[in-house]
């Protein structure tokens, strides 16, 4: 019986030994392996750039690295879903623009995801600044001519968008009520597709983002007429914001986000969040983004949950005020 007693006594502090052994393991500090890092568009497009260079900085001040995958697909849903299913560890991140989590709510009838309960917002990687651009085709060198020929020719002017439910279209919805004029909408399939069209003058204007404008000696891709912002931006001094050229204050933003997935603690977001502002403030990488004509917008994770909360609440409005169609 003592052999007993004595052989399950050695049991017992073999295994307490083998769990003391094991609690370190368990509790190593966030990060101890590589971080993944889910896209929503194809290598190379300007989200895509843009999130690999502030990722490389975090990367570097987190000490693991930080591994970009791409998952392009429309309205941005497979970068969504993959976003969502995974493990809320903190070593699955997602950038999102705008569109993933203040239009597609709105936009897609049985949207697979809860964009307010899936995903926890961690910072904001940067404002796109997007404005109106008209080709160099058109006889105009200001807004205020552009208004000018919009109001003297109705129907006339047409508006380069990716559809009914793009953040184009809805721009010029918001426009035509501002004027009160009728540009009309012509849809492009691609960015690519519409630019071309832009520079030879078979489209009038469009809005987009003007990162891809950043590069544009002698207004030869299109002249831009106007820019969003509270501020006009560093490279583009001449060009007046929306507020100086009488359109108000436009509700919808373009950004770019980085998001973990809903389970993930906050105590962890909170790490990520103070890696990337710290990046994003280095001054290089401040000269990076402004040379993008992006505007870095650092903040706490709360208060950029409360910007995405308040930006999907009044997209929702102005969608109504519009009657923007839903897509399946």
């Amino acid at each position: 019986m003592n052999r007993l007693v004595a052989a399950a006594a050695f049991a017992v502090l073999a295994f307490a030994a083998s769990g003391l052994g094991a609690g370190p393991a368990l509790a190593q500090p966030y990060p101890n392996k590589p971080i993944h890092v889910i896209v929503p568009v194809p290598p190379g497009a300007l989200t895509d750039v843009i999130a690999r260079r502030i990722a490389a900085d975090a990367s570097a001040i987190m000490g693991q690295p930080w591994i970009m995958e791409n998952r392009p697909g429309a309205n941005f849903m497979p970068a969504a879903e993959t976003c969502r299913q995974a493990k809320g560890d903190g070593y699955t991140l997602c950038v999102f623009t705008t569109s993933t989590l203040t239009f597609n709510p709105h936009l897609i009838t049985n949207i697979p995801y809860n964009a307010e309960k899936d995903f926890k917002p961690v910072i904001n990687l940067g404002k796109f600044t997007g404005g109106v651009v008209t080709s160099p085709k058109l006889n105009v060198k200001n807004i205020d001519e552009l208004k000018a020929y919009a109001l003297a020719n109705p129907g006339k002017l047409n508006f380069g968008t990716y559809g009914p439910a793009s953040s184009a279209n809805v721009f010029r919805q918001y426009l035509n009520d501002r004027w009160k004029t009728d540009i009309v909408e012509v849809a492009y399939k691609g960015a690519n597709e519409l630019i071309a069209a832009l520079v030879n003058g078979e489209l009038h204007m469009t809005w987009t983002a003007l990162g891809n404008w950043a590069d544009n000696p002698n207004e030869a891709k299109g002249r831009i007429m106007v820019q969003d912002g509270d501020k006009r931006q560093i490279k583009l001094p001449q060009v007046p914001t929306y507020v100086e050229a009488g359109l108000g204050n436009y509700p919808i933003l373009t950004w770019m986000g980085l998001f973990t997935p809903g389970e993930v603690p906050d105590a962890i977001v909170t790490q990520i969040n103070a890696a990337v502002a710290k990046a994003i403030s280095e001054p290089k990488l401040t000269e990076f983004l402004n040379n993008q004509i992006i505007e870095p917008s650092v903040t706490t994770a709360q208060v950029f949950s409360a910007t995405v909360a308040k930006e999907r609440k009044e997209t929702g409005e102005i969608f109504q005020r519009y009657n923007i169609p839903k897509i399946q």
